[in-house]
């Protein structure tokens, strides 16, 4: 078997691939064969694989790779390129442009003050129900007003200086 395909039959590595590919599944929603993908892109080396390796290398059918890696370069995750003289596309994790995926995900989370505050209008001096929806209402306020000095920070602080 060559090198070039980082095994994964390394029941350490397996393990790791199969546990990213649940926590990808339960939270985004994802196919595990999607999320098997996205922890082996973010590991291997070199960097770049093409669908017959990730096939290969993931234990996978050709058809189900394909799928789920155009499910992810449509995420933004996962891009494609082409080298001249080699026929095969190849396969790299967009590693930059997570804070981009999460940030849409929490835009999406906080996107529910506004529905939130529509019900309020909705059922305001309605008791029992209005309470219920203002405590819902009043965490995203709180959430949606965090978010912008969440980004602020990850811009100032948390952005990686060096790359190796």
């Amino acid at each position: 078997m060559s090198d070039y395909l980082q095994r994964t039959d390394r029941p350490a590595m397996s393990e790791w691939i199969e546990q990213m590919a649940a926590h990808f599944e339960a939270s985004e929603g994802m196919p595990l064969i999607a999320g098997r993908i996205l922890a082996f892109l973010l590991v291997c080396d070199p960097p770049e694989r093409t669908a017959a390796e990730l096939s290969h290398a993931l234990a996978a059918s050709t058809g189900s790779i394909s799928t789920n890696v155009r499910l992810l370069m449509r995420l933004g995750v996962v891009s494609k390129t082409t080298r001249q003289g080699r026929e095969a596309a190849l396969y790299q994790v967009e590693e930059d442009r997570w804070p981009a995926l999460v940030r849409q995900r929490m835009e999406r989370v906080t996107a529910l003050e506004a529905l939130t505050a529509e019900g309020l209008r909705m059922f305001s001096g309605q008791g029992e129900r209005a309470r219920r929806l203002r405590t819902v209402n009043e965490f995203y306020q709180w959430l949606s007003g965090e978010m912008p000095e969440l980004w602020r920070r990850w811009e100032r602080e948390g952005k990686p200086k060096l790359r190796f």
